[in-house]
């Protein structure tokens, strides 16, 4: 499936119509099966599609950690159908149905922030360094310049980026990244998470979960997501644009040079 189709429009510009091709995000229904019983249910980009569904799933608690892990990666069945996705995952999960919209409100979650662990890990990371960073996240952004439908998310090291994702949905990006790190076998205590969406409180949780240290992002974030960073020892940064930004918590992990 591809990210995104062709369509044919009617253009205002400058007092004139015109007709003109556009290119449009493409959204796929993904529904996720646990033994033969539908899980849930949401709206992605088609792209990275096991990653997402792993990520999900970790960041959400269903499928343990990996000192849990009791199934196989290679099992996970996907079923490429003309508009929807399905996904069969060989392991036993408590049934529960819901629809993740793609939307940039609230997404699905199972997860609850009360219980989550401190973040560990003494990454530190200069702030011109951050801010590099970040410009080059923006350039990899080519799904969202050719449609202006998506979110981006990245995970880097202090010198860059490792994997890049797109996403109509900011949790489905951030889920692809938890994902491909685990089957990739990346650790994320001394990593960075850059997003270009709102950072809400679900967005902090997955971050919380996942065990990143510092997530960054263009725009701002919510009060709930600002006390779950301080609570568990997250660093939180918001509104990167060009050589500025806003550190909401543990700002030790950012040095000036």
């Amino acid at each position: 499936m591809n990210s995104f189709k062709k369509i044919d429009i009617v253009e205002y510009r400058d007092s004139l119509f015109s007709e003109k091709t556009d290119s449009v995000a493409s959204e796929n229904k993904l529904r996720i099966f646990s033994d033969s019983k539908e899980l849930l249910s949401l709206l992605c980009t088609p792209t990275m599609v096991k990653e997402l569904v792993v990520g999900f799933g970790l960041s959400e608690g269903l499928l343990g950690n990996n000192s849990q892990r009791s199934w196989c990666s290679e099992r996970i069945e996907i079923l490429w159908k003309e508009e929807e996705i399905e996904v069969h995952l060989p392991i036993e999960i408590p049934e529960a149905a819901a629809t993740l919209t793609s939307g940039c409100a609230k997404g699905v979650t199972f997860a609850a922030d009360e219980k989550l662990q401190e973040v560990r890990g003494d990454l530190k990371i200069s702030a011109s360094t951050l801010c590099e960073l970040f410009r080059e996240f923006q350039k990899r952004s080519e799904l969202f310049m050719a449609t202006g439908g998506v979110h981006s998310a990245a995970l880097c090291d202090k010198k860059e980026i490792i994997v890049f994702t797109e996403d109509i949905g900011r949790h489905n990006a951030v889920d692809k990244i938890i994902g491909y790190a685990f089957l990739e076998n990346i650790p994320l205590q001394d990593k960075i998470l850059l997003l270009s969406g709102r950072l809400s409180s679900e967005i902090a949780v997955k971050a919380v979960r996942a065990g990143v240290p510092i997530l960054v992002s263009r725009a701002a974030p919510t009060d709930r997501a600002v006390g779950i960073a301080r609570k568990s020892n997250l660093t939180m940064v918001g509104f990167l644009r060009g050589q500025r930004f806003n550190i909401y918590s543990q700002p030790d992990r950012i040095s000036e040079k």
